[in-house]
């Protein structure tokens, strides 16, 4: 292996390592992962920069921003307490919960709309009484589940997206053309559907 691979690899495991066993911000240790990579010269600074001009990472970008807007506002809360309100039995809750969680993912990024209703389920499980780990995995089950619809639910889509758009303005292949917002709904939404019934019956 060249001394770039080496200097690679120490850098995935200092990056690994100080995710697993620090508390510092993931962004700060991306951002210093990639100084790191920079400073050392292992890409060009184009393709290491690059990910940060993609149409997929900024749009998650922006729906961040949204989710974080609607929490702060209290509209998250509010429509929990509309939503949901005060049911007895934990299945009575996933029927009231997953369902709109999955719907809303589709067009909002998994990962805020999850953390916007964990502090919702939270209050949930004290108020009522109920089992939170039965409320939170099939929250996150339900966001995943409701991302695979769209085009727009989770980042990976996104990324994807933005590459396939990359290659096709470097010419591309015949049979490719750009992704459309409801291409993966004919396959998300049975998967959807058939996943939420699942966890509410076991």
């Amino acid at each position: 292996m060249t001394p770039d691979g080496w200097i690679t690899v120490a850098i995935l495991c200092l990056t690994f390592g100080l995710l697993i066993a620090t508390k510092l911000p993931p962004a700060a240790v991306f951002v210093g992962a990639l100084t790191l990579a920079m400073t050392f010269g292992l890409a060009p600074a184009a393709d290491l920069l690059k990910g940060f001009s993609n149409q997929g990472v900024l749009t998650v970008g922006a729906l961040y921003m949204v989710a974080a807007g609607m929490y702060s506002t209290g509209a998250v809360t509010l429509l929990g307490e509309k939503l949901i309100g005060q049911p007895k039995t934990v299945v009575g809750a996933q029927v009231k919960i997953l369902p709109p969680v999955a719907i809303g993912s589709a067009f909002l990024n998994n990962t805020p709309l999850v953390a916007m209703f964990i502090p919702v389920l939270r209050d949930l499980a004290r108020s009522c009484r109920l089992a939170l780990s039965r409320l939170y995995i099939p929250l996150s089950f339900a966001s995943i589940l409701g991302g695979t619809c769209t085009l727009i639910g989770t980042s990976t889509n996104l990324v994807v997206a933005g590459l396939v758009m990359d290659l096709l303005k470097r010419g591309g292949g015949p049979e490719m053309r750009e992704i459309g917002m409801f291409d993966l709904s004919l396959v998300g939404i049975p998967l959807m559907v058939v996943g939420i019934l699942f966890m509410m019956g076991t």
